[in-house]
């Protein structure tokens, strides 16, 4: 009988995948991660709060490189970056939450810093491939992602295409505009945008990442396991390849009618994969991870890991229903162990 696991699957609508601890507060940190250059990586960087050297919340970039850690109290943190172990080293910076009356929001970026002896790539490109590109190029893509960021998504398309015709070849260029049609859901412009990007730089894995997560967005998930699977020969130092290859493995088990022990097998070997390049560090997102022990058939471990979710971020919008579920997940387990 083929497991039920929707509710699962429509709260990973509404989720994003951060790996928060409480904290008392209702202010928000924010800001982006961004190179030397001003411009941010394309791939998720993984960016960590402590406060006091204690653990605080964790969460990975947005396309836009952006991150935001809600319901922070006032006090001093620390907020660190991962490096990409070829580029960028890890990178800390401090911030400073000094909240007075109502909540508030404070804005603190990260700017990564180059490998030490190691001079910086072009701007965004993290392989050895590199581009002679005009100044006026240049200057017009940074133009196009700042008001990408600002929301200005028409503008910032413009400022892009201008940026391409300047100089047709511009793959950073052809993938941030892939990358801002992708995030507005315009899919046949995001395809051919990443798809020019990869013509010009095929050993890019970030063209790949960009295609996976257009692929999920689409619910095509075994096509994206192969994107994904294709960005990780690229660069199989990369643990956020794997983690993007075991979730794409997961859904796919999800909406498959077989061969999913199969597929649970082989996300599972993704998931110890990225462990072992991250000590342990990386893994796909709380709500994924339930999925996947319900597909195992142990929904009590499923309904371990949303409840512990839940405890350490107590004021999610949508706690009520992760409750809910945490309750079809016991009540379905205990059915389970009933004779």
């Amino acid at each position: 009988m083929r497991t039920r696991c929707v509710p699962i699957a429509l709260l990973l609508l509404c989720m994003c995948s951060s790996f928060a601890l409480a904290q008392n507060g209702q202010n928000v940190l924010q800001g982006r991660v961004i190179t030397p250059s001003g411009i941010q990586p394309n791939a998720p960087v993984r960016v960590k709060l402590t406060f006091n050297g204690r653990s605080i919340n964790e969460t990975f970039t947005d396309l836009s490189g952006r991150f935001s850690f809600p319901g922070v109290a006032s006090g001093t943190y620390q907020l660190t970056a991962d490096g990409d172990g070829m580029n960028f080293d890890t990178t800390t910076v401090y911030a400073e939450v000094s909240a007075f009356g109502g909540p508030q929001s404070f804005t603190q970026d990260i700017h990564l810093r180059p490998i030490a002896h190691k001079p910086a790539d072009q701007p965004g490109v993290v392989n050895a491939f590199t581009q002679a590109v005009p100044a006026a190029a240049q200057e017009s893509l940074a133009q196009g992602m700042k008001l990408a960021q600002e929301g200005k998504i028409e503008a910032a398309i413009e400022k892009m295409r201008n940026a391409i015709k300047i100089f047709p070849k511009y793959f950073d260029a052809h993938l941030q505009l892939g990358n801002t049609f992708l995030k507005v859901d315009q899919f046949n412009d995001a395809i051919a945008e990443l798809d020019l990007a990869r013509e010009i730089n095929p050993k890019d894995e970030r063209a790949y990442q960009s295609f996976g997560l257009l692929l999920m967005k689409q619910k095509n998930f075994p096509v994206a396991v192969a994107v994904f699977a294709e960005a990780a020969r690229l660069n199989p130092a990369n643990p956020l390849n794997q983690v993007m290859r075991a979730t794409a493995l997961i859904h796919q088990a999800a909406t498959a009618t077989d061969d999913r022990s199969h597929l649970l097998s082989l996300a599972e070997t993704a998931m110890k994969q990225a462990a072992d390049l991250s000590q342990n560090k990386s893994k796909p997102d709380v709500m994924t991870l339930a999925l996947f022990y319900e597909l195992k058939g142990d929904a009590g471990r499923a309904a371990a890991e949303l409840d512990a979710y839940l405890q350490k971020n107590p004021q999610l919008k949508n706690s009520a229903a992760i409750q809910a579920e945490i309750k079809r997940l016991r009540d379905k387990a205990h059915a389970t162990k009933s004779p």
